[in-house]
């Protein structure tokens, strides 16, 4: 930031340092943290703290360090009092953003967006953040105003038409679809440009229903994704706040996924689930919904959230902060008898540090938590477990149309999304042997082809509440909804999704020879 605190003794009463020792520590501190040696940054800047508690450098680098290493609540400590102390440094702000994104406060996004924005007008990743925060709050004519702004600049065009099209069909003209197309068949060196130009000309050509057409462009968008993350093609930059989250290559995701599912089967055996059992806590406060992405778990979410007593907290990684570190779960238990109380108590704060306030129930939609059944489970043996379900071809065709923003690194193959499907479904077969009748199928198909019915046995039967007429009109309840799903669950429940694979049947040969037994029977 370059601004530090002069000579004069600062709050704590502690001598500052000399201008030129301070300019020499930050100096050799910036070192560290650019180097990622952040333990001896994070000493050096405590250092500066201290001795020049009146000073920005310090509190602000210690802010990043810790969104770095995926820690936003305590940058969030240090940047809400940095951002009034220092009301005009855009650095400042743009950290802000990012933190309150990160822990799903959105209205605060939204207002430090704004003020980022003030100070730099011209700032394009700025102005998309505000879109983007604006469109998970539900106000997309704003959101779609600010892309058709953005679109008159020639280096924010592309990306801006592309979302603002995702948000509204009707946002652009055929002739700016024209230049969607030409972005997805411009071979560029913009790798990012390319397929996410490819996605959504995929869509526009399947709403026209030129179903073979979309799907040559779903391939190749998919082809481009995919070399990008086996290192054939160039990755975006990473992120310049915020953890450097490394993607990793298809194959070792898969490598990794078969690991943690052996690992889970030789943790969670019904002996260590029965002698464990009880020992967590006893609220039932938290509903769970896991599954595969693009299964119908968002529409889930959004009709629970509708009811009164309910709050969604969409894909938190408060569970996955929680459990870190204290593999395998063995080790801790003759020590602490009571840690899964422990790390049901963590889990509870981390929540409310991601904006969980007072409501008597709350959703987690982090559909990964899959894999931690066995450990929800044992910290809260009361809490409901939804598995979002839905037609094993559409769901990996769902994962296949969607370019997704990190993660998911075996979506962009038919052959990898079959074989992680038969995958989860091991899993899930193996959490119904060892907890007979713990989690609770939800079917996608069920739910929007007999919504009256099912909507009431989700809320009253499936998760013990009251009912409220609220929950059949969960598209109109306004919440804050970070999904690729985000239009759709604001729209009343439709079926036109049901059975699109047999749009693209004869294109999807790997995926059928990869699903194996969840494959069609009849084709």
């Amino acid at each position: 930031m370059g601004r530090t605190t002069g000579a004069r003794e600062g709050r704590s009463g502690r001598q500052p340092l000399p201008a030129e020792r301070l300019q020499a520590v930050l100096a050799e501190a910036a070192a560290h943290r650019v180097a990622g040696r952040y333990a001896k940054a994070v000493a050096l800047y405590e250092t500066v703290e201290r001795s020049n508690p009146d000073g920005l450098d310090a509190p602000y680098f210690l802010a990043l360090i810790d969104l770095a290493l995926g820690r936003p609540t305590p940058a969030l400590a240090r940047l809400a009092p940095l951002s009034r102390r220092a009301f005009k440094l855009p650095d400042v702000w743009e950290a802000l953003v990012h933190t309150r994104r990160e822990l799903g406060q959105w209205r605060e996004a939204v207002a430090a967006s704004r003020k980022l924005v003030s100070l730099r007008p011209g700032h394009t990743l700025a102005w998309f953040d505000l879109a983007d925060a604006l469109e998970v709050l539900g106000q997309i004519d704003e959101a779609v105003d600010i892309l058709r702004r953005l679109a008159s600049a020639p280096e924010a065009r592309i990306e801006a038409l592309i979302r603002a099209a995702s948000l509204r069909p009707d946002a652009v003209g055929q002739a700016e679809r024209d230049e969607i197309a030409a972005a997805a068949r411009d071979q560029t060196p913009n790798a990012e440009r390319q397929v996410g130009a490819g996605f959504m000309l995929a869509t526009l050509l399947e709403r026209e229903g030129l179903y073979d057409e979309a799907f040559v462009a779903l391939a190749r968008a998919n082809q481009i994704k995919r070399r990008v993350l086996t290192g054939q093609a160039p990755a975006p930059p990473s992120p310049a706040i915020g953890p450097d989250v490394r993607a990793l290559r298809p194959a070792e995701a898969e490598r990794e996924d078969i690991a943690a599912i052996g690992f889970l089967k030789a943790v969670f055996t019904r002996d260590f689930l029965a002698s464990h059992a009880g020992g967590g806590h006893h609220l039932n406060t938290p509903i769970f919904i896991v599954g595969l992405p693009r299964s119908g778990s968002s529409l889930i979410e959004q009709i629970l959230s509708s009811h009164p007593k309910v709050q969604g907290l969409g894909e938190s990684n408060a569970l996955l902060e929680t459990l870190e570190g204290h593999f395998p779960y063995a080790l801790f238990q003759a020590e602490q008898p009571d840690h899964f109380r422990r790390l049901a108590d963590a889990y509870l704060a981390a929540t409310h540090a991601r904006g969980w306030t007072s409501s008597p129930r709350f959703v987690d939609k982090l559909l990964r938590n899959y894999m931690h059944v066995g450990a929800i489970h044992l910290m809260f043996p009361r809490a409901v477990i939804l598995h979002a379900r839905r037609d094993p071809v559409d769901a990996c065709l769902a994962n296949f149309r969607q370019n997704f923003a990190t993660g998911n690194e075996l979506s962009y193959d038919l052959g990898d999304i079959g074989r992680q499907y038969v995958r989860y479904r091991e899993v899930m077969d193996y959490w119904r042997q060892v907890l007979p009748g713990r989690v609770i199928d939800v079917d996608h198909e069920a739910l929007v082809t007999d919504p009256g019915a099912r909507i009431r046995w989700l809320v009253t039967e499936a998760c013990g509440l009251t009912w409220d007429e609220a929950c059949l009109r969960f598209n109109e309840t306004r919440r804050a909804v970070r999904t690729a799903s985000v239009a759709q669950v604001r729209q009343p429940i439709f079926t036109s999704s049901l059975q699109r694979w047999r749009r693209y049947e004869k294109h999807l040969g790997p995926l059928f020879e990869a699903l194996g037994p969840y494959a069609p029977a009849s084709r």
